[in-house]
């Protein structure tokens, strides 16, 4: 097998997720002068009984790619843990450096904690791992492994398409979500009616959402469907107020980052790890109802001020990404230097 240092690639870096699609992904991918590639489509995996297919096929998929590509570093996306299992061994094959990105979900969600003593043993074998919250990143460092806190990306006004808004027309606030397990989303839908004034656009694939759900929710209560990203994000740039809700302690919103990036008001549920990221801008409320509406409401009331609130933490959490982007570009090392100077310097 070759050693990483010495082998010539096509791409420097590839970033690999098992998803349609993951903003995190292609930025990290970017500045990592590399490439993204997402593993989707083909047999659906709804069905438990087709999981273990879909993922044989991911995998046999995300090797063909590895393989065209022929990158020096791959970064993996855990969950779900066959993506980093997959690249693992095509990298122990090729002589090649891994680097696993895990997700907030990885270690504690109901779907993927089973899985953890397998990241135990697998995270130790890459060059470095990626985590989202300080919480993960202690955990992973007392496994043996090399762990490395990479806050998302914080997106700016020119990665968003420009959304016309109709003059006169109600406070817009954009719920930005997917109707995952972990959102509150009856309490959200709830939330819409205690806002007659206010039009509450939930984003997502409504077919997510009970057909009884959908059908009491107040007329102020918009779904948007799910959203190419750069419409997402002006949806973002145009709301009055973005609320993000979870139930899941772990989390770490992206679209908390996104709106922070844009300088939009934000609500957000009221966990630990939110307040500790998002406190010195946000509003925090419980996942109920009229707790709810009342932030929404009290955000629409000082959207100035949080705005400009949103706008200094923008600051803060692009230092704090650069000075990880810094750490992990020292650890992979030359991996990420351009073909070109890598020959040069040869």
């Amino acid at each position: 097998m070759a050693r990483p240092g010495t082998h010539v690639s096509k791409v420097p870096v590839t970033a690999v997720a098992w998803a349609r699609f993951q903003p995190r992904t292609v930025a990290l991918a970017s500045v990592l002068e590399g490439r993204a590639r997402f593993v989707s489509g083909g047999i659906t995996a709804k069905a438990l009984a087709t999981r273990p297919l879909s993922y044989l096929v991911n995998s046999v998929r995300t090797w063909m790619l590895l393989s065209r590509d022929d990158p020096h570093t791959v970064v993996v996306i855990t969950p779900p843990v066959f993506a980093p299992l997959a690249v693992w061994l095509w990298c122990m094959v090729r002589g090649r450096q891994l680097v696993v990105d895990c997700h907030t979900g990885a270690f504690h969600s109901g779907k993927w904690a089973w899985a953890r003593p397998i990241h135990r043993v697998l995270l130790r074998r890459a060059k470095v791992v990626l985590l989202h919250t300080e919480d993960a990143e202690a955990l992973v460092a007392t496994w043996g492994a090399r762990a490395l806190l990479l806050p998302d990306d914080v997106p700016d006004a020119s990665d968003a398409e420009q959304i016309e808004r109709q003059s006169g027309s109600y406070r817009r606030v954009l719920v930005a979500g997917s109707f995952d397990g972990n959102e509150p989303v009856a309490e959200a839908i709830a939330a819409a009616e205690l806002l007659p004034d206010v039009e509450l656009r939930y984003t997502g694939d409504p077919e997510l959402v009970p057909a009884e759900l959908r059908a009491g929710a107040s007329p102020n209560a918009v779904f948007t469907g799910y959203l190419p990203y750069r419409t997402f994000l002006g949806e973002l740039q145009s709301a009055d107020v973005v609320a993000c809700f979870s139930t899941d302690p772990q989390i770490m919103n992206r679209a908390a980052f996104e709106a922070v990036g844009l300088g939009r008001p934000l609500v957000l549920s009221d966990l630990p790890g939110l307040r500790s990221r998002f406190g010195s801008a946000a509003l925090f409320c419980a996942n109920e109802p009229a707790a709810m509406a009342r932030a929404v409401a009290a955000a629409i009331e000082s959207s100035s001020d949080l705005a400009a609130r949103s706008m200094e933490l923008r600051e803060k959490l692009t230092a704090q990404r650069d000075q990880a982007v810094s750490r992990l570009r020292e650890i992979i090392g030359e991996e990420v230097v351009p073909n070109w100077r890598r020959r040069i310097a040869s």
